[in-house]
């Protein structure tokens, strides 16, 4: 199912590990904090608790909308698509 992943997070490092774990999940960055991804039940299921995981006692909040195709279809896009750079943050 098409699914939309937006979050609130002001906590840096926590925000790129968020964006990480969706890119390994084949989620696609739409804005700066929002991703598209393609997700079965089952991997989006997966996803929730490892973003569960890492939200435990921290402070923010993602969102995940999973809809279907044909509403995902409808979306209307205004003003240009650019392309985002990651966010260059080191775990150490």
């Amino acid at each position: 199912m098409d699914t939309i992943i937006i979050y609130d997070i002001s906590d840096d490092l926590l925000r790129s590990r968020v964006s990480r774990v969706l890119m390994e999940y084949g989620c696609m960055r739409i804005q700066k904090s929002a991703f598209y991804g393609f997700l079965n039940h089952n991997t989006r299921d997966k996803l929730r608790l490892r973003l569960e995981k890492l939200m435990k006692g921290e402070e923010g909040n993602i969102q995940m909308y999973p809809m279907c195709s044909r509403c995902f279809g409808m979306r209307e896009s205004i003003g240009e698509l650019y392309e985002i750079e990651e966010e260059s943050v080191k775990i150490i």
